[in-house]
């Protein structure tokens, strides 16, 4: 019984299809054990062709922790610690050297101070404090990197 080559294909696509779904579950499995570590920058997959710089993958966890952070305060309490990581923000260095002008660091410590009052906010005041960090950051960028207002602007809560 000879089978057709519609009948082949098919079943070379199925095959495939299997196939690359296996692997796509081992890469997720991956991603999750590499997220949990002290690394998480290292499971994001890079959008940048040009590679990732430190300050990039600084600022893409910032914004997982944003997210969180806004899941957190929409729910009415804070877990968790401040991420003495985010300090790095001062060190990291830039996709392109002319990204941290002068006023950068005035932007970093408005962003850091206010990201430490959340974290020390009482329930009542959680919302404002944490548009307060979104704006923070619409602050900077609206400067330094205008590219993921769009994304910063999503963070805010109304």
């Amino acid at each position: 019984m000879a089978l057709s080559l519609k009948n082949k294909v098919s079943i070379v696509s199925i095959f495939t299809a299997i196939i690359l779904l296996s692997n796509c579950g081992q890469n997720k499995e991956e991603e999750k054990s590499e997220s949990t570590s002290d690394t998480a920058s290292c499971a994001i997959p890079s959008i940048n062709p040009n590679g990732d710089s430190e300050l990039s993958l600084l600022m893409r966890d910032m914004v997982k922790n944003s997210e969180t952070l806004r899941i957190q305060v929409q729910n009415g309490k804070l877990e968790g610690t401040f991420p003495e990581a985010f300090f790095k923000i001062y060190t990291a260095k830039p996709t392109d050297s002319d990204t941290k002008k002068e006023s950068f660091k005035v932007y970093a410590d408005n962003y850091l101070s206010s990201l430490k009052k959340l974290y020390d906010s009482p329930k009542e005041e959680l919302n404002e404090n944490y548009n307060s960090l979104i704006n923070a950051c619409a602050s900077c960028h609206s400067e330094h990197c205008p590219g993921p207002m769009r994304k910063i602007n999503k963070l805010k809560l109304y």
